[in-house]
């Protein structure tokens, strides 16, 4: 950040604790003096601080820029501050408008930040598919990196929804062995016979409303993807119907 800009003083202060190897309270008190220029904008979305995305975001991955692995020590000490900050959809694109900021040079860099960001729960993957969709990434779209994004966006949903309900399936299935012990041993006992905590109907609650969110946040994403996918083929469309007759080539 150059001196003229908003936050530049707090974002040289967050470099200098960050190199001193502060604790996360230390850097969300800096972090905490900075206003939300969104309170002054009714239009916005006021649950987030994009001037606190902003200086933090930067801040950290320019600390953290000497390696792959020394971004991924600090994103992964700063994870509650992440998740602190990235609570709605609308932050989480801020993050990633920022994350594009530091590294639109180096796209290797942008691949592997936002897959570490992914499995960390920081960003979700509608978040991801919107940023790729958004108007200010349209000039990126020839460019490979930006569809291995989306490809691995999706790889990652899809082995989500087929982990959990693996687990679901596996939980259900001890369930039902577990009720057809035999009473006289097993009924009044919390583990089974290998030492392991027998699952409880709550337990199955639980997860069957993990694999129904999951599978909510999967169709959200396919439908992102494809409502994207019409509005280019109308735009295609429209551009051919639009060309003279002589200009256009049979199929």
């Amino acid at each position: 950040m150059t001196a003229n800009l908003p936050g530049t003083s707090v974002a040289n202060q967050l470099v200098a604790k960050i190199k001193t190897k502060c604790e996360v309270r230390e850097a969300t008190a800096i972090l905490n003096e900075l206003p939300n220029p969104a309170m002054e904008d009714d239009s916005g979305d006021n649950r987030f601080n994009p001037l606190e995305i902003d200086v933090f975001v930067q801040t950290l991955l320019y600390v953290g820029s000497k390696s792959f692995s020394h971004s991924f020590v600090a994103i992964n000490k700063f994870l509650s501050m992440f998740k602190t900050l990235a609570e709605s959809e609308e932050a989480q694109i801020c993050i990633l408008r920022h994350l594009y900021e530091v590294w639109h040079q180096h796209p290797q860099m942008i691949c592997v930040l936002i897959d570490e960001m992914l499995k960390n729960q920081i960003v979700k993957c509608s978040a991801v598919a919107n940023w790729i969709f958004s108007k200010e990434m349209s000039k990126e779209f020839t460019r490979m990196y930006l569809w291995e994004i989306l490809h691995l966006t999706i790889k990652k949903m899809n082995k989500h929804v087929t982990r959990v309900s693996r687990d679901l399936r596996a939980l259900t299935r001890q369930r039902r062995e577990d009720r057809g012990e035999s009473e006289s041993d097993s009924d009044n006992e919390s583990k089974n016979a290998d030492g392991k905590e027998k699952p409880t109907a709550e337990t199955i609650d639980r997860m069957e409303e993990t694999l129904e969110a999951a599978q909510a946040d999967q169709k959200n994403l396919f439908l992102i993807i494809f409502q994207v996918t019409i509005v280019v083929i109308s735009r295609v469309d429209y551009c051919i119907d639009s060309m003279p007759p002589m200009m256009i080539i049979p199929g």
